[in-house]
């Protein structure tokens, strides 16, 4: 059962991946990432419980497979694809290439470590190890991204980079809201 259900997680990414690239142009990135990433705590929190319980009640372990599968239609739908694109989003064309590179390699090297991590951890203290490596990690990470995270769907850069620095420098020239920068502010 258990390969059956990772082929569906893995078909869940697969499927939510394709249909929610529209949705990503359609909704933006902020609400998408910070929805789905909630969704995801939520997801991993629900296995966390089901597994405690499944000591008691035998058919939860179902609960368990079934969590990890929406985790992968949501990581699919509405955190991977935007995690790749929006870090290069935020900063100036000139520092897009240099800040995809060192997005890949940290995420490169956080995957190392979780994956060398969790079976030892799992084998300590259960379940419980999503707590301590993603659950709690992850709802600090969504209330910096709420706080600091602009939106960067429909805006050009200078904007956003100016929005990241605090500058309100930005001046509405006409009433098609045409809006004009400073160059000293987005460099």
């Amino acid at each position: 059962i258990a390969q059956w259900f990772s082929v569906g997680m893995t078909a869940a990414y697969a499927i939510g991946t394709v249909f929610g690239s529209p949705f990503v142009e359609r909704y933006g990135r902020r609400p998408m990432l910070l929805f789905f990433s909630t969704a995801n705590v939520i997801v991993l929190s629900f296995y966390v419980i089901f597994a405690a319980m499944e000591s008691h009640i035998s058919f939860i372990k179902y609960g368990c497979l079934l969590c990890f599968v929406i985790y992968g239609f949501n990581y699919g739908f509405g955190v991977g694809s935007i995690a790749w694109f929006l870090s290069s989003e935020l900063v100036p064309q000139r520092h897009r290439s240099l800040m995809q590179s060192m997005t890949s390699a940290i995420n490169t090297v956080i995957l190392i470590i979780l994956t060398f991590t969790i079976l030892p951890l799992f084998s300590l203290i259960k379940a419980y190890v999503f707590l301590v490596l993603y659950i709690i990690p992850s709802s600090f990470g969504i209330f910096i991204l709420y706080a600091y995270l602009p939106e960067t769907k429909g805006r050009e850069i200078y904007q956003i980079v100016a929005e990241l620095k605090g500058k309100k420098s930005q001046r509405i020239m006409n009433a098609d809201d045409h809006v004009e920068t400073e160059e000293s502010d987005i460099n």
